[in-house]
């Protein structure tokens, strides 16, 4: 297990190198983060006063979603960047290396959750600047950032297993539009309560609203373990399958 960490460990900190020399990959995501916090802010902040909306800020209600869309957004890059290893063929010479082979899959897992974890550190800052107040405080922030960690790793291994599905960069590029529904498909702008016919229904049986409802809880709500946990069962119940899924296929392909 020692030789598997440090294997892990090495190509992990090859990936994160990688990535922070693509600027292209870096700055995207953080400017719009900024950006929909400006523009829905801006344009949704009168919904506020509708009777029975949870809170009186806008951006506070906003936060979890912004955190959500941004990792959901970047689970086609882990894919990606497999794919672009396979394509150059660094991912063969890894496999002719005297390592663990899952220790290339778990190097990979690993940066999609670093990289969740940053992009949600950059959005809290934003939000603090923004005067947002975080009703859990100082552990509701850690545990936020904990859960979207998580939350990057589960969500990579659908783009994990695109790219080894399709080996394609084009096709595995592309895959991110499949991830507009189940963003959009929640009540990441109005509570569930003021959603009405097909669309309520999608938000209901969508995975990621109760993961979005779980961070939002912790912002807005403090500490309301019955969304919390809907959103840690939900969580649960995608990555199970997600990751088991990710981990058979990489075993057949690289057998």
């Amino acid at each position: 297990m020692l030789e598997i960490a440090r294997e892990t460990y090495y190509l992990y900190r090859r990936n994160f190198i990688t990535w922070v020399k693509m600027p292209a990959l870096v700055i995207p995501s953080i400017f719009i983060s900024i950006f929909l916090f400006l523009v829905f802010g801006a344009s949704f902040d009168g919904v506020v006063t509708l009777p029975g909306f949870p809170i009186d800020d806008y951006n506070a209600f906003v936060t979890g979603m912004i955190i959500v869309q941004a990792v959901v957004f970047s689970g086609s890059d882990a894919g990606f960047a497999l794919v672009t290893d396979i394509a150059s063929g660094f991912f063969d010479k890894q496999l002719l290396a005297p390592i663990n082979r899952m220790s290339i899959l778990f190097g990979q897992l690993l940066m999609a959750g670093t990289r969740a974890l940053l992009q949600t550190v950059v959005i809290v800052l934003v939000a603090i600047a923004l005067g947002v107040e975080f009703k859990t405080g100082v552990p509701g922030i850690i545990a936020i950032i904990i859960v979207s960690a998580g939350f990057g790793i589960t969500w990579s291994c659908l783009g994990i297993i695109i790219a080894l599905q399709s080996k394609s960069a084009q096709a595995t590029q592309a895959s991110f539009i499949l991830f507009f529904p189940l963003i959009f498909l929640t009540d990441a702008f109005m509570p569930e309560e003021f959603l009405s016919g097909w669309f309520k229904v999608a938000v209901m049986i969508n995975p990621v609203t109760y993961v979005l409802g779980g961070i939002r809880a912790m912002v807005i709500s403090g500490w309301d373990w019955t969304p919390i946990a809907h959103g840690l069962w939900a969580l649960l119940g995608l990555t199970v399958p997600l990751v088991t899924l990710a981990t058979w296929l990489y075993r057949r392909s690289t057998a």
